[in-house]
């Protein structure tokens, strides 16, 4: 074997065999709830009322449900690479941008995991900060709490998915007892009931389009690592023969329980929460509710911890190790895990807050990813037709050789769709999306197949001897 194809061959990215994969329903379910039940979700619903300038309540239930439900629809698709083949996005990228072309895909991928590990290990810090303060009054040292919080993380992330999606239980169940607590805490401080708070009006100042494309923003970028976490959900023997729906049906299942209801109801309550106390932040809103109720304060606080902590592992840091790693291949797994933490904290996006800053970022997010999740599914599903050339996905001057490792098709595809979606407002996300389908497999028609050979209707394994 050559150097070249060595270098594509980290043992990370490998493969994953029958072995290997060791997740279950159960375990896949909690993995996506314990990503979902986050703070951002919370602040999101909080952001998403906006004072009475957004959305109201019944109308948020509504976009959350849109907007998570074609995030479960997008990840079930990129999954069933994962399913059948076991590949995460860095290698399949290779198929649609080249060996190298995959580089700049996945380094626009990585931009929302740096942000939001970052952020979400500023939330889980402060809560830490608040906690310590409490057995040590005149402790303030929120720079430490980063860096410690941090690094706990990390060293969690290093054990694997299957260490990630069994810590999920303890978030899941620490935050569903606070979330309770604080709608109650809210109907009796405030004496309102649930259809009271299901009446409200807002002047629903967000265009509908936007809205949802604000609440996909978040999970489009695991809709792209879709293969990454299905890779190791159990399969079938005969998974080859199944239908699509049926060779996916855990992984749909876990989304659908996982994402969309554990999302509706954590940003229901963040937008209960903002309306009443006025605050976006849960630490803050459980100052307001609970400062005089120290153990219940810190039992919160905890939780909000744990919350960060079971998202920013299988969401912030797992996806940018693999992609780093092909980028580049002598790295080691937990090499990858440290670097993308790092990045994320020195980012400090927690420095910017400003109004609804949340809800734009989510937008701008989708607008960002758009064409990369359009080019990859265009590949998989319209011109491979499902069946890929696994092997080359891991032999350098294989079939995604292209030119000189790009796909000039893919990659005059991204920057056309999304330098149109500019211009399609509130639309970008939907816009960068279509027009990068439309345009990747006109492109690819006209010119790369009629170029380069791609062995289309062929599915060829991968072999290690080869």
């Amino acid at each position: 074997m050559d150097e070249r194809s060595q270098a594509l061959r980290n043992s990370e990215l490998m493969p994953t065999k029958d072995s290997d994969r060791t997740l279950s329903l159960k375990d896949y379910t909690v993995l996506w709830a314990g990503m979902t039940i986050n703070i951002v979700a919370f602040s999101l619903g909080a952001q998403y009322y906006n004072g009475g300038e957004g959305l109201s309540p019944l109308t948020l239930i509504f976009v959350v449900f849109l907007g998570y439900g074609l995030v479960t629809v997008l990840t079930a698709m990129t999954g069933d690479i994962g399913i059948k083949y076991g590949i995460p996005f860095a290698v399949y990228g290779r198929a649609a941008f080249g060996y190298k072309g995959a580089y700049l895909a996945g380094l626009i991928r990585c931009i929302p995991c740096f942000y939001w590990f970052g952020f979400q290990t500023w939330v889980g810090a402060t809560a830490l900060n608040l906690v310590l303060q409490m057995f040590f009054p005149g402790f303030n040292n929120l720079t430490l709490m980063i860096i410690l919080f941090g690094a706990f993380q990390i060293i969690n992330a290093l054990f694997g998915l299957k260490a990630m999606a069994k810590f999920d239980w303890i978030a899941v169940a620490c935050l569903t007892v606070m979330f309770g607590a604080i709608v109650l805490s809210i109907c009796n401080v405030y004496g309102v009931t649930i259809p009271d708070i299901l009446a409200i009006k807002a002047k629903g100042n967000y265009s509908f389009a936007f809205a949802v494309s604000g609440i996909a923003g978040g999970w489009v970028s695991m809709s792209l690592n879709g293969s990454d976490l299905t890779r190791n959900i159990r399969r079938n023997k005969d998974f080859e023969t199944q239908s699509f729906f049926k060779r996916n049906k855990n992984a749909i299942l876990g989304q659908v329980i996982g994402l969309m209801l554990v999302g509706i109801i954590a940003m229901g309550i963040g937008m209960i929460a903002g309306i009443y106390t006025g605050e976006w932040d849960l630490n803050a809103v459980i100052g307001v509710l609970y400062k005089n109720k120290p153990v219940f304060f810190g039992f919160c606080l905890l939780s909000v911890v744990l919350a960060q902590w079971s998202t920013n592992t299988a969401a912030n840091l797992m996806p940018p190790a693999y992609i780093l790693i092909n980028i580049i291949s002598k790295a080691k797994f937990w090499m990858m895990i440290v670097v993308s933490g790092i990045i994320g904290i020195a980012m400090q996006p927690w420095k910017q807050q400003d109004g609804d800053f949340l809800v734009s970022i989510q937008a701008n997010f989708s607008t960002l990813l758009g064409p990369v999740i359009g080019i990859l599914l265009a590949d998989y599903f319209i011109i491979r037709k499902g069946k890929v050339n696994v092997q080359d996905l891991f032999t350098a001057g294989g079939q995604y050789e292209y030119t000189r490792g790009f796909n000039l098709s893919a990659m005059a595809a991204l920057a056309g769709a999304f330098a149109l979606s500019l211009l399609a407002g509130d639309y970008a996300f939907y816009a960068g999306l279509i027009l990068s389908v439309v345009f990747y497999i006109a492109f690819m028609k006209m010119f790369t197949l009629k170029k380069h050979e791609q062995n289309l209707g062929k599915t060829i394994y991968f072999e290690e001897e080869s």
